[in-house]
This record gives C-alpha cells, sequence and structure tokens, in this order.
C-alpha cells in the first residue's frame, strides 16, 4: 500500500467516525426518529453521499453509532470498576462514588427504546446493562456486600429509573434515600462503618 493510498483510508476512517460521533449527537439532541442520512450530514459537515458510501442503510449507521456508544461506556466503566476492585470503603462513599460515575444519558436510553424496535440493536443493549451491573457490583464488593451480585442489577434499574426521571423533568427527589436504602439492604452493614 503506498503513501498516497494510506492518506485516503486514513481521511476515510475519520470520515466514517465523524459521521458516527455526529449520528450520537443528533440522537442525543434530538432522538433515533431524527437521524436521517441528511441530518447526520448536516451534523457531521460531510457530504450527503458520504453517509450512504459508508453506511448502507439507516439501520447499520444505527447500529455501529450505538455499539461505539457502548464501547466507550466499556472502556469508561471498566476502568471505574478495576478502580474499585479490592477497596474497603464505607458504603455511603462507594455510593456516592457510583452515582457520580454512573450519570445517565439520553443516548442510553434511546439505545433501550431502540433494541425493543431493532432486534439488531439488543445485544448492544444487553452489553451496555451487563456492563452497568459489573460496575455495581465492584462497587458493591468495595462496600462489603456479602452477595454483590444478587444487587447489582436493582442498582441498575434504580439509577436507569431515576436518571430518566431527572431527564423528564429534571427532578431526582428521593433518590438519594432510595440509593442508601437498597445499599444498606446490600451490605448489611451501612451502620458499622
Amino acid at each position: 500500500m503506498g503513501a498516497g493510498e494510506r492518506t485516503r483510508q486514513a481521511r476515510g476512517e475519520r470520515r466514517h467516525d465523524a459521521i458516527l460521533e455526529a449520528t450520537l449527537r443528533v440522537i442525543a439532541e434530538r432522538g433515533v426518529s431524527a437521524v436521517t442520512h441528511r441530518a447526520v450530514a448536516a451534523e457531521a459537515a460531510v457530504p450527503l453521499s458520504s453517509t450512504t458510501y459508508y453506511f448502507e442503510s439507516l439501520d447499520e449507521l444505527l447500529e455501529e453509532a450505538l455499539l461505539l456508544f457502548v464501547n466507550r461506556e466499556a472502556e469508561r466503566l471498566g476502568l471505574l470498576a478495576e478502580r474499585l476492585e479490592g477497596l474497603d470503603v464505607p458504603p455511603l462513599e462507594t455510593a456516592k462514588l457510583f452515582r457520580a460515575e454512573l450519570e445517565t444519558s439520553v443516548a442510553q436510553f434511546e439505545l433501550y427504546l431502540e433494541a425493543s424496535r431493532r432486534p439488531r440493536l439488543r445485544e448492544a443493549a444487553r452489553r451496555c446493562l451487563e456492563l452497568y451491573s459489573a460496575v455495581a457490583e465492584s462497587a458493591l464488593r468495595a462496600s462489603g456486600a456479602s452477595d454483590p451480585s444478587a444487587y447489582a442489577r436493582a442498582f441498575v434499574a434504580l439509577f436507569d429509573g431515576y436518571g430518566l426521571h431527572r431527564l423528564a423533568g429534571g427532578d431526582d427527589q428521593g433518590f438519594e434515600d432510595a440509593l442508601m436504602a437498597l445499599w444498606a439492604a446490600a451490605t448489611r452493614a451501612i451502620g458499622t462503618r
């Protein structure tokens, strides 16, 4: 492969990635239903033909964009899980760290909703949920929970539910109390640390 071909290939990869980034921005700002080749091309500042050149269909474009989101989350959450492993942290402190790191995003909920309609996205949504559960399990283990896996999914559901409330109405009233009640049940040691 010559230098000119490598340059074209690198430029093509950058354009491909720019289209995926633009797709995620469109999803976050206007929802999955707003994703069209024209909207994404405008957001990415590329010719319309670029979106159809790199992605045969909107399904393919959505799938790759949401997989990009999941892969980024995998990297970020993997680092968080590594930080939590082996720690012996008071439950309240771990709960606060967990809450701070697991901020919800519109793209996350769009992924869940679209996965219910598009079977090709279900694996990406499942992977995302498993990642969040793995981090919750690490946080619970760091707090001394005797069976962290038993509560991990409940924490993810709690965060998702309150995250959706916060995005929809700007309110997370009651979240801290619900979080601490669930954390106390999981660790059974909230008062001893």
